[in-house]
């Protein structure tokens, strides 16, 4: 089944055909839409709320009727998750908003996980291989669909496999996701990583965009646009300044 084009409006023709929403409109006037779609972008920020207002962002902007939404959490629960997305009145509590939880089994929780349509619980970051299983499933329900993908964080999956392991589960991953028409947003952490291993995550990748401090403010550099473009984070999520 063809799919119509999104991140176009025939009012505003700048934007391309082959984008997909950030979620945040005055950003997507200025990148020509928004993310490219197919596509794997590196978010680089520093550790905090303004990245992940970013992500919440993206996911949320998900056409219900024709898109899924696929998170990898690492690095908190998805009601955890769902919770920041919900004090930003964004909602990832949707029915085409889907859960690779590598977190909560992590905690030991007292309440068991029951595995379901909408979350996969697996053992932990380190198990790439369950990790990768679980992404090949959610692209087969997801087939005739767009698929917008947030893995949060790669820094931590990083953190818990071999550089070698790690290498070779990204090159599988970004391939295929982007032959499921997917657009992919991988948060790092700033300051995580040396630069060899940073340069290392950025092989592969369609497009890394960087979120800098600066006296007190925030710059989202994309390379393609050559200036950095000053955002905030407030009340109901980042917004262009």
């Amino acid at each position: 089944m063809e799919l119509p084009p999104l991140g176009v409006d025939e009012k505003t023709p700048v934007l391309k055909k082959n984008r997909l929403s950030t979620g945040i409109a005055d950003l997507d006037l200025v990148m020509e839409g928004g993310y490219p779609n197919p596509g794997n972008i590196v978010l680089l920020g520093p550790t905090g709320g303004e990245k992940e207002a970013f992500a919440y962002q993206f996911c949320a902007a998900a056409d219900q009727k024709r898109e899924n939404v696929l998170i990898i959490n690492a690095d908190a629960t998805p009601q955890m998750m769902e919770e920041k997305a919900g004090a930003m009145g964004l909602s990832l509590k949707r029915d085409n908003v889907y859960f690779i939880d590598c977190y909560s089994q992590t905690l030991g929780q007292k309440k068991e996980l029951v595995q379901g349509e909408k979350y996969t619980y697996i053992s932990g970051p380190g198990a790439l291989n369950d990790i990768s299983i679980a992404l090949s499933e959610m692209l087969r329900k997801s087939a005739g669909r767009r698929l917008r993908v947030l893995f949060h964080s790669l820094s931590t999956l990083v953190l818990y496999n071999p550089k070698e392991s790690m290498t070779k589960f990204l090159q599988l991953v970004e391939g295929r996701l982007k032959s499921a028409d997917a657009t992919t947003l991988f948060l790092v952490e700033e300051g995580v990583h040396d630069k060899q291993l940073l340069s290392l995550l950025e092989h592969g990748m369609d497009e890394l965009v960087t979120l800098r401090e600066s006296g007190g403010r925030f710059e989202l550099a994309v390379p393609s646009l050559g200036m950095p473009i000053p955002v905030r984070l407030g009340p109901s999520g980042i917004t262009v300044i």
